[in-house]
């Protein structure tokens, strides 16, 4: 699945998550996560850039690009088990520095995703995702 649009005005919510840094499965917060999940619904691709915050988590920002940066942003796409009690936790565990936002995938399937807010201004761009960057 690769993203194909990014912002959309909310609505009904989708009970789907794409994930690309700490709560990816495999990554140091998916415990947080992996409770909140009914099912693992595959490798995405997020158009944008991902930076190194320099906090243990990155930001996400879907209009950026970098010279070097591969084209997108290596994320996960989860379906939630009970979406209106996950989203205020989740809201609260990204905290006030995201906005989650609606974004659809390759043949229609649309999720919501966090993006970074605040300016990214001396991050380190990470070209390869997140886990190559917290496994490398």
């Amino acid at each position: 699945m690769h993203a194909v649009s990014s912002r959309t005005s909310p609505g009904a919510l989708p009970d789907r998550l794409a994930v690309y840094g700490t709560l990816m499965r495999g990554a140091a917060a998916w415990h947080f996560l992996a409770p909140l999940v009914a099912a693992h619904e595959g490798e995405c691709t997020l158009p944008g850039a991902l930076y190194d915050t320099g906090r243990g988590y990155p930001a996400y920002r879907p209009g950026d690009s970098r010279p070097g940066c591969a084209p997108g942003v290596p994320a996960q796409c989860v379906r939630l088990r009970d979406p209106d009690s996950a989203w205020p936790e989740l809201d609260r565990y990204e905290g006030p520095g995201y906005e989650r936002t609606r974004t659809t995938l390759h043949g229609g399937v649309e999720c919501w995703v966090y993006v970074w807010i605040r300016p990214v201004d001396g991050m380190p761009a990470l070209p390869h995702g997140w886990l190559a960057h917290a496994h490398g």
